[in-house]
């Protein structure tokens, strides 16, 4: 007697189970991707607003000045970096943004998931002059880390003495 086309009980069984072990494996790991995606992405738009910070700061010959925003438009006091950041000609050299000082970009805010906070000398600000180095408001140098967290992943962009940028895997707990 000829059989049927088709996939007896037993067959789709293992079947099942085969796939259900496959995707218990794959669907974690494509999670930390993501978040990994998103760590990478949100550090990698900091580091351009760094770097476009301080080119600013050369073209002018002046002050230029990166914040965190919650807004958009005007510098925060309180929270994160993960509110949002903006960066403008900082012309009356508080690093607090007035009306008269051009604002040359804004940041999104970071994505859920991903905490952003700067150790205490670039807590609220990170300020260029017109030589590319870093000042705080009191012309005292300016260098210090600022760390973006997903979970257990992390990266710190750490901010030299000259003002330069490197950005290193870890710092989140």
């Amino acid at each position: 007697m000829p059989r049927d086309a088709g996939l007896t009980l037993v067959e789709l069984l293992v079947t099942m189970a085969v796939a259900v072990i496959l995707l218990g494996i794959g669907v974690p790991a494509f999670g930390d991707l993501v978040l990994d995606t998103r760590l990478t992405t949100t550090t990698n738009r900091l580091v351009a607003a760094l770097h476009a910070t301080r080119s600013e700061a050369v073209r002018h010959n002046a002050r230029a000045t990166l914040c965190k925003s919650v807004d958009g438009v005007y510098c925060a006091e309180d929270g994160g970096w993960d509110q949002g950041w903006i960066v403008f000609l900082d012309t009356s050299g508080d690093a607090l943004r007035s009306d008269g000082d051009p604002l040359l970009a804004a940041g999104d805010p970071a994505v859920d998931g991903i905490t952003i906070s700067g150790n205490k000398p670039v807590q609220r600000y990170v300020s260029y002059v017109g030589l590319g180095g870093t000042r705080q408001v009191s012309g005292a140098l300016q260098m210090g880390t600022i760390t973006l967290c997903a979970g257990d992943a992390g990266r710190q962009i750490v901010i030299s003495r000259t003002g330069r940028i490197r950005v290193q895997q870890g710092g989140c707990a």
